[in-house]
């Protein structure tokens, strides 16, 4: 009976796959489990934020004060320039606009957008 290539259990014959540990007992397996967890990393990273952690953090949080403050100025004018501003900093959304450009928008150019949008609100909050 062969046993784990890493905690020695016993295994039966037909297991590409500690129940233990979850080694892979095959070198079949073991490319097989690689190629699974490139794929999921690239799908992954398709959606995720250049920059790290910490800029998506900042993007979550900067997002969702806009939308409170457009919530909250929602009847002064100044709401949906800050509801936008919010939405569109958000990580999730950046990668659908990204997916359905087909490229990468950038750090700038969101920044710049945001921005934009953010001054809009507060112009039409201190006209209205």
């Amino acid at each position: 009976m062969p046993s784990c290539r890493n905690c020695g259990r016993d295994l039966d014959g037909s297991c590409n796959f500690c129940p233990t540990c979850a080694t892979p007992q095959t070198d079949e397996a073991a490319r097989r489990l690689e190629d699974y967890i490139e794929g999921r990393a690239r799908a992954a990273g398709s959606g995720a934020v250049e920059g790290g952690p910490l800029r998506s953090r900042a993007q979550y949080a900067l997002g969702y004060l806009g939308i409170v403050a457009g919530l909250a100025t929602l009847t002064a004018g100044a709401g949906p320039f800050f509801f936008l501003a919010g939405v569109f900093v958000l990580p999730p959304v950046q990668g659908l606009i990204e997916s359905r450009l087909g490229r990468s928008i950038g750090a700038r150019p969101t920044a710049a957008a945001t921005a934009v949008l953010f001054a809009a609100g507060a112009a039409a909050f201190v006209v209205v």
